[in-house]
């Protein structure tokens, strides 16, 4: 299947004519049953159409939810209040402020305020007024589902795809990250300021919301690999924090900058993991041997230095800040081992598109 970047003209089109869509079905729908105010089924059809699947479920319950609450307390408001305009200020604000500090529990709370209130208000003067708010509830809960059954049939853009996306794209932003920090290293140490690491650590933590939305909303349609994409996350914010100490290490200024004896060591390393970030990005096979074969000719080349003495003749500040920069980089080739390991521990289930 063709993936449509969810951030595309294309994708919000798509996203227009669903949302039109919906709002005239719901509002055939609810002339179909020959409710009197059709208008509440379409309006809440638009309230609850999302760009995603995982968003769209998640409002559907979420104003479904609410708004059943809604109409339990709203029943009741309307059963035990009496028909004069000063019981009926009373029950109302008793209900709504009820609903208001429930808020403090539960969010669907405030869905059920907005409900109760339609419901009680909305009956005031009619001959049955229980009936005539359970109406009220009914248009809103056609205008839902017809949402819920436009979102999921007509172009499902999935949260698991944007995420297997901006996953890929990630990966590779980190991976040219990489490059330019150790090119900075080896150059005597010149800083970089870490504004496209700070951006990176911004979208991950979306990343992360998104992965629970397809958890906890898209899982109960669809057949993905959630293990694989949890596992990339992971790996991507396992990552982060090593690359924010490697920057911390760079722009220590406290002595001059200095030149890597073991550079031709350090750069194999750094394009083995760069490699591997790509294609952990790209959900390609990730070849160990050669980040492995890297990282032990690194280590290796560093007990020859230390065994000839070469690194006495360094202070002790340039010491720790080159140690602190290449302990954050073997470490993250260590998560990148670790990945490979765990990916080949748990084979992919195939998605159902």
């Amino acid at each position: 299947m063709r993936h449509v970047d969810p951030n595309s003209t294309k994708s919000h089109i798509r996203h227009g004519i669903k949302t039109g869509l919906a709002s005239v079905l719901a509002y055939v729908a609810a002339d179909f049953f020959h409710f009197p105010f059709a208008y509440w089924a379409a309006l809440s059809a638009v309230i609850v159409m999302q760009m995603s699947v995982a968003d769209s479920i998640r409002m559907c319950w979420y104003r479904f939810s609410g708004t059943a609450v809604g109409a339990v307390i709203a029943a009741v408001a309307i059963l035990l209040c009496p028909d004069s305009q000063p019981m009926i200020l009373l029950m109302l604000f008793l209900s709504i402020a009820f609903c208001a500090y429930m808020t403090r529990y539960n969010a669907r709370y405030r869905m059920a305020a907005i409900t109760t209130a339609i419901v009680f208000l909305a009956s005031v003067g009619e001959p049955d007024r229980l009936v005539f708010g359970m109406e009220r509830v009914l248009e809103i809960a056609l205008g839902v589902t017809c949402a819920f059954l436009v979102s999921v049939t007509l172009w499902p853009q999935r949260a698991s795809t944007a995420l297997t996306l901006r996953l890929q794209r990630q990966f590779s932003t980190l991976a040219g990250v990489y490059g330019e920090l150790i090119d900075a290293f080896l150059h005597r140490q010149s800083m970089m300021t870490p504004d496209q690491l700070d951006r990176l650590e911004a979208e991950v933590a979306e990343d992360r919301n998104l992965f629970q939305g397809v958890l906890h909303h898209e899982r109960l349609l669809y057949r993905d690999d959630t293990q694989a994409l949890g596992l990339k996350l992971n790996t991507l914010e396992t990552c982060l924090p090593h690359m924010r100490a490697m920057f911390n290490s760079l722009n220590d200024a406290q002595d001059q900058g200095y030149d890597i004896l073991m550079e031709a060591e350090l750069r194999a390393l750094t394009e083995a993991i760069q490699r591997s970030l790509t294609a952990i990005g790209q959900g390609d096979p990730l070849d160990e041997e050669p980040l492995a074969e890297a990282l032990n000719a690194a280590h290796v080349r560093l007990s020859e230095l230390r065994d000839l003495g070469v690194t006495k003749r360094f202070s002790l500040q340039m010491l720790m800040k080159f140690f602190s920069f290449y302990h954050s980089q073997r470490f993250m080739a260590r998560v990148l081992l670790r990945h490979a390991e765990q990916r080949k521990a748990a084979p992919a289930i195939q998605t159902k598109a």
